[in-house]
């Protein structure tokens, strides 16, 4: 149909082009409505799927990485000092030849009618030093199995 033909029909036809027009709006509302009524049925707006996807983005791209080499780094350290005795610390059986010649230097004072602390006035400091010492030892052997028993659960 040419131009001409086209706009003659539509004013001489009208009744037929006012029904093209109605059936034309009924097909367009028919859209809009299955379209409104399927964005109302999604589970997440695009805003909020947009904030989830970011938190997702950072912790995968960036809050890992850090977190990871931190988390290895300090488990390293501990593996050092715990494990491979990167620190050498004193242990109970270093000092417990010690612990036998304060016992003998008391002895021997009590002897002489002395008080122990007349002839070596650190004796209590030195002996709570050693049982001290004795105390970290165990703490120390039970975080070094708490380290071990973690490290099997991540």
């Amino acid at each position: 149909m040419t131009t001409k033909n086209r706009v003659f029909s539509r004013l001489f036809e009208e009744n037929k082009h006012a029904a093209q027009l109605r059936a034309e709006k009924r097909k367009e509302d028919k859209l809009q409505k299955v379209a409104l009524g399927l964005v109302d049925e999604l589970d997440y707006e695009f805003e909020s799927l947009r904030d989830e996807v970011g938190r997702l983005s950072y912790s995968v791209e960036e809050w890992f990485d850090e977190k990871f080499d931190v988390w290895f780094e300090i488990g390293r350290d501990i593996y050092s000092v715990y494990f491979q005795n990167s620190e050498a610390f004193l242990t109970p059986d270093d000092v417990s030849a010690d612990r036998d010649k304060l016992l003998q230097i008391k002895e021997k004072a009590e002897e002489l009618g002395l008080d122990v602390v007349d002839v070596y006035p650190d004796y209590d400091e030195h002996l709570q030093e050693i049982e001290y010492l004795a105390d970290l030892d165990q703490r120390f052997i039970m975080q070094q199995q708490q380290f071990r028993d973690e490290s099997k659960s991540v």
